[in-house]
């Protein structure tokens, strides 16, 4: 048995493995620190390993997964008179995004992913606010853009982030409105992805490979997000990721 042990690591694509699990270990980080931006963080990274529409969907996957474990206390402290529309739109946003997901050649999904993160981390790092009236309509078309940019790329959190501040919510509010618009979005794009795409078992396989590691890793972030000052880490993550996005962007423009 031991010997079984052995030969099972040493068949293990280290190389893939270990950046595949340190990727989804700061996703998981970012979940629980901030309440959203886990899938931001690791689309574009795992889209370096895999096609994008396999990364989308385990990135979503995995994160619906952790967020069952959070969305009970979430579900109590979220503000629900926004949530709501927003869900709404992002439902009916969601084929559409699936079928953009779907149609795109991965070089083209790599090059709009990248966009969207260097976009939204502009966004928020420009601490602009929505000054406009936050009415329910207005939810609803922030739920129908984040729906489908959520299906598309997996990236559907910053804008709605961006809405909710403009709401004035505490930091304990909008984290939890943030976890609770980000499950049912991403349960339903994740859906609407496996059904919709050509899906085997190795995806499966992945993302029940994963999930040990990023709960250990969410749990981490909610520690985080009691002693560490919010504003800094979310500048350097927000940095981080506008970097890397940059990298991705210019080599899918310009390949060697």
């Amino acid at each position: 048995m031991v010997v079984s042990s052995i030969l099972m690591l040493e068949n293990i694509d280290w190389a893939y493995w270990a950046p595949l699990a340190a990727i989804m270990a700061a996703g998981g980080f970012m979940r629980g620190f901030a309440g959203f931006g886990s899938t931001m963080l690791t689309v574009p990274l795992l889209s370096l390993l895999m096609p994008p529409s396999d990364a989308v969907l385990i990135a979503l996957s995995t994160d619906i997964l952790v967020m069952v474990l959070i969305f009970p206390k979430a579900a109590k402290e979220a503000e629900w008179k926004p949530v709501i529309p927003i869900v709404m739109g992002a439902f009916i946003a969601t084929p559409l995004g699936a079928w953009i997901l779907v149609i795109a050649s991965p070089e083209k999904m790599r090059i709009m992913i990248a966009f969207l993160v260097i976009g939204s981390a502009c966004l928020l790092l420009s601490r602009w606010q929505y000054q406009g009236r936050q009415s329910s309509l207005v939810s609803f078309l922030i739920g129908i853009f984040s729906g489908i940019t959520n299906t598309a790329a997996a990236i559907g959190g910053p804008p709605i982030a961006v809405y909710f501040i403009a709401r004035g919510m505490s930091p304990i509010i909008l984290r939890a409105s943030l976890n609770v618009v980000s499950f049912i979005m991403e349960s339903v794009s994740a859906v609407a992805i496996y059904v919709s795409g050509n899906y085997g078992a190795n995806n499966l396989v992945t993302i029940a490979a994963l999930f040990p590691l990023i709960v250990v890793f969410v749990w981490l972030g909610s520690v985080m997000f009691r002693y560490v000052d919010n504003s800094l880490f979310n500048k350097l993550i927000l940095y981080f990721l506008m970097l890397f996005a940059g990298y991705v962007l210019i080599s899918n423009l310009y390949p060697e």
